[in-house]
């Protein structure tokens, strides 16, 4: 899970050489339908144990990457007969003022300059970093980039910021609310916590507070990637996942 599924066209095809893959576009993202409301990382952990049980499965190893990590913690919070484990990518339980800044600028820009271009630069410079826009075939993920802010309004994109910082805790009106990571000692499926270590946008940090908040979870550093792994290391990453479903004792870093 992630916002889209263009976060894991990469990693996709791998995984399901040794996995049954499900990929979803969450409510209101990528191809689902348009929503001018907020839907909180709550409630697409709703929509998703819902899509679960519709398929007749008994549970999922569930995959999540960035905020998609937010709805996958979530899930394990709100339905954790459906989870078999928790698979999180640069994910986050909690937000400093850096983030909560950046997110209110988006939307400031968002309305300001609208959905385009401008934009789609803005959101690239920290989820791929110095590193990432320096890759060779970077140009095809730009594209994607800049399609999936086309398919949103200025409002609709706004109220993705506004979920990210309501899992945060960090929405007016939230003042005072405990933060998602003292809940996180109530996950007891096994879960894998990642990091990318040229994360500049939610960097090992926030990785680290949850993998010290989950009990019995493994912490993995990915020294080569920025903020979507599953995407610039798709092969590695898989191989991450393989090894810890399958059991096998992995190198702890941090």
């Amino acid at each position: 899970m992630g916002r889209g599924t263009s976060y894991f066209d990469a990693i996709e095809p791998v995984l399901r050489r040794d996995f049954q893959t499900i990929v979803v576009d969450p409510r209101g993202i990528g191809r689902s339908s348009r929503t001018e409301t907020l839907v909180t990382a709550e409630e697409w952990a709703d929509d998703f144990a819902q899509l679960i049980r519709h398929l007749d499965l008994p549970s999922a190893h569930i995959l999540g990457s960035s905020h998609g990590g937010s709805m996958a913690m979530a899930m394990a919070l709100r339905h954790p007969p459906v989870v078999a484990s928790l698979l999180l990518f640069g994910a986050f339980s909690e937000l400093d003022r850096f983030i909560v800044l950046n997110m209110d600028l988006r939307i400031r820009l968002a309305k300001k300059l609208g959905m385009g271009e401008d934009l789609r630069d803005f959101i690239s410079l920290w989820t791929f970093g110095h590193e990432g826009l320096e890759k060779p075939g970077v140009d095809k993920f730009l594209e994607a980039q800049l399609t999936a802010v086309k398919l949103h309004t200025p409002e609709s994109y706004a109220n993705i910021c506004r979920s990210l910082l309501h899992w945060g805790r960090r929405l007016p009106g939230q003042e005072g609310e405990p933060v998602v990571t003292s809940l996180l000692h109530r996950i007891k499926c096994p879960t894998l916590v990642a990091c990318g270590g040229l994360d500049f946008w939610i960097p090992a940090k926030f990785s680290k507070i949850i993998a010290k908040a989950i009990p019995h979870s493994v912490y993995v550093d990915m020294p080569e990637c920025g903020h979507i792994a599953v995407r610039d290391d798709p092969e590695g990453s898989a191989r991450i996942i393989k090894e810890f479903l399958g059991g096998k004792r992995l190198a702890q870093v941090g």
